[in-house]
């Protein structure tokens, strides 16, 4: 692929009606050694905004896919009392899933890394705890556990509040602005009532959940990396060990980014990035 070419797309049909495109992008070389990765994009952040990190993961012989999570991006889940929920569980337990049926439709049975950014390694994480032995591992880049406790004091204060806030907001209005988050567009309020429950309390179990995820995480062995980006104050150091933390008996590794990428910037630049996340993968989850 080259840079300015269009991924492949495929749509994914969800429990609700509403669809979401699943942008593949497969490497020219396939280096068989190495598993695939999805992405998962973070809060109010489309799956195309991650193509430069796809296209070089792509060369250097990883085949990736973006997927859009519902309300986000090209979407077309209805955000509104009107329309179906769209927490945590319904991402981890049928979107994500979904993503790799149709990864591996399209690009061919192989393990999978889950590559997720800021809200998205929090779904990741999540789907960890359904045991889903397509996925050999997962990456969190710029993410963290929003537990208002993980942060300093003066930014922990205000996530609790937004954990009693934002909630009310989006049961008035049926979503709430991305704006809370530094985003544009519009949060699905059962997403925004997860979070808060994370952030007010650090318990992983979203409403509507079929399984115990706390339990179900205590059981996860794949491994996990987080990379904290330098000057980040939305995933410093602190929130992203809460967020490993919630794998107690996997083999975790946290690694520091000292470039100031930006919390989401890192993705349009990733070369720093992607260097880690090979190393990585060729250290703990190589196929071979």
């Amino acid at each position: 692929m080259t840079k300015t070419e269009d991924p492949r797309r495929v749509e994914l049909s969800h429990s609700d009606g509403s669809t979401s495109p699943l942008l593949l992008v497969p490497a020219a070389r396939r280096d068989e050694n190495r598993p695939a990765v999805l992405v998962l994009p973070g809060i109010a952040v489309g799956a195309r905004y991650y193509l430069p990190l796809a296209r070089a993961l792509a060369d250097a012989g990883v085949d990736v896919a973006i997927t859009e999570l519902r309300g986000q991006g090209e979407s077309t889940h209805r955000i509104g009392r009107s329309g179906g929920a769209a927490g945590y569980h319904e991402s981890a337990g049928e979107d994500v899933p979904l993503a790799v049926e149709a990864m591996q439709r399209e690009l061919g049975p192989r393990p999978v890394v889950l590559l997720g950014h800021s809200m998205g390694a929090q779904i990741g994480v999540y789907h960890l705890a359904r045991r889903d032995p397509r996925v050999v591992g997962l990456i969190a880049v710029a993410a963290q556990s929003p537990f208002h406790r993980g942060y300093p004091r003066e930014f922990g204060r205000k996530l609790r509040l937004g954990s009693i806030v934002m909630p009310i907001v989006g049961r008035l209005a049926g979503h709430v602005p991305g704006q809370f988050f530094g985003a544009t567009g519009r949060v699905p309020a059962d997403r925004v009532r997860d979070w808060a429950r994370l952030a007010a309390t650090g318990v992983m179990q979203p409403a509507r959940a079929d399984l115990d995820y706390v339990d179900g995480l205590a059981r996860v062995t794949v491994p996990a990396l987080a990379v904290v980006i330098a000057d980040d104050p939305l995933a410093p150091e602190s929130a992203a060990r809460n967020l490993l933390a919630m794998l107690p008996a996997a083999r975790t590794t946290l690694e520091s980014e000292p470039q100031p990428l930006g919390h989401n910037t890192w993705a349009r630049r990733p070369d720093e990035i992607v260097a880690r996340v090979l190393a990585w993968i060729d250290r703990e989850v190589t196929t071979a």
